[in-house]
């Protein structure tokens, strides 16, 4: 559901049998009105039948992801941000600088913005100091970096390019709204490079215009080093209505995976691999709501790809495939279960890992949580579990190589002050 929805609603949410029932019945007409109006009609009952399944016990107990830790490391409200221990036999997990956004390039550069300055681009080289080289007017959602080293960046709505190392910058393309409530391209999950050099990027935003949502559905591709860019709307012509939650190029299969919002969270596939038509030539993966969409994140292992689905409020899924033919569906099980998977990263090292952040910002009984499995292992283990009312986890470096270390941003939302933290492995 929209995240206005579920807000509104969450007190139902939240109860539990007949108190459930209770709430449910003196809502009734307003949750239908409203329901009906926003279109979620087919989405909520995808959410009935999962919660059916869930509350009646009726997914078996294989269903269910698996975790084979005794508990994870709690933070609580008062917790220094700052001085976290973590006591993990797998990885280092360290205090670094306050990254917010951050990209790796293939040399080990880094591009980010800090916590305390959001609008400047700063970048730390191997074995030197950090040093900030541009100032935008605006706080940059995303950064992107080419194999050829061609430096993106995302500010309002607009995309910024630099061939000199971030030296300078000019506007090359303007989003749908660029202003305040802006459009924008997701970090991490909104940019892409297949592997003949083609960048693909999709648009997302929650603007309100007329009291709907403004549709920005929109792909872009460029084919000569982000130079310029065909626009496509084909989303929009299917009946998406609102925007891309990702779009993500998949070296296993060799197509590049798309999902939209907000209604109908369906996945579509490039139907061939190379040079394609991105306003033509995509297949859709799941005809029915019911089969799963809307993800919002996308890792691959040595022969699966992860996706994990974006249920705010509802039940969530993490979901594996080899071919995109058949899926292993693992249910989130309480007290992260209504918590979207909002990023997946892959760890690569000796014994490669697959990290999962789970965030639910707007209620204190779902528990948000930051998750890690092994290669060639089923159950998970948790690191840090947090409520997301007051603590924000974003898994959110990147890199057009082996990433080798992931970064987590941690914000106290209250304080608005934010951290940094590194995963390694341990030698």
């Amino acid at each position: 559901m929209s995240v206005i929805l579920t807000q509104k609603y969450a007190h139902i949410i939240e109860k539990r049998g007949l108190k459930r029932v209770f709430y449910i019945l003196i809502n009734f007409f307003p949750l239908i009105t409203d329901i009906y109006k926003s279109g979620k009609l087919t989405e909520i009952v995808s959410f009935a039948i999962w919660e059916f399944l869930h509350t009646f016990k009726i997914y078996k107990k294989e269903d269910y992801l698996r975790f084979c830790d005794k508990s994870p490391l709690v933070l609580k409200k008062n917790s220094d941000i700052s001085k976290l221990n973590f006591d993990n036999e797998d990885f280092s997990i360290t205090r670094v600088e306050n990254w917010k956004v951050l990209f790796i390039d293939k040399k080990g550069d880094i591009y980010a913005t800090l916590a305390d300055d959001p609008k400047a681009l700063y970048k730390k080289e191997k074995n030197s100091t950090i040093k900030k080289v541009y100032s935008f007017k605006d706080i940059i959602n995303s950064i992107f970096v080419t194999k050829k080293g061609v430096v993106l960046v995302c500010s309002c709505g607009n995309l910024y390019r630099s061939d000199d190392k971030a030296k300078s910058f000019e506007k090359i393309l303007k989003l749908s709204n660029p202003q305040n409530p802006e459009s924008y391209i997701f970090h991490s999950n909104g940019f892409t490079e297949d592997e003949n050099g083609a960048v693909f990027i999709g648009e997302y935003g929650n603007v309100a215009k007329d009291g709907a949502w403004m549709n920005v559905a929109n792909i872009y591709k460029s084919q000569d080093d982000a130079k310029s860019w065909q626009k496509s709307d084909f989303l929009k012509k299917k009946g998406v209505n609102k925007h891309i939650h990702m779009i993500k190029y998949s070296k296993i299969l060799k197509r590049v995976f798309l999902t939209d919002g907000d209604n109908l969270k369906k996945l579509w596939i490039s139907e061939k691999e190379g040079d394609f038509d991105i306003d033509k030539e995509w297949k859709l993966v799941n005809r029915f709501h019911i089969q799963m969409g809307g993800y919002t994140s996308m890792c691959e292992s040595l022969d699966k790809i992860y996706l994990g689905t974006d249920y705010l409020g509802g039940t969530n899924f993490l979901v594996a495939t080899k071919d995109l033919k058949r899926f292993e569906k693992k249910v989130i099980p309480d007290p992260y279960r209504r918590s979207p998977i909002m990023n997946l990263k892959k760890l690569d090292s000796k014994k490669s890992s697959i990290w999962a952040i789970l965030h639910n910002p707007i209620s204190s009984k779902t528990r948000c949580v930051l998750i890690y499995k092994k290669e060639g292992q089923d159950c998970w283990r948790r690191v840090l579990e947090y409520d997301g009312t007051v603590h924000e986890i974003q898994l959110n470096s990147d890199t057009n190589s082996k990433q080798k270390s992931i970064f987590f941003a941690l914000t106290d939302k209250r304080k608005n002050i934010g951290v940094c933290y590194e995963i390694r492995e341990r030698r």
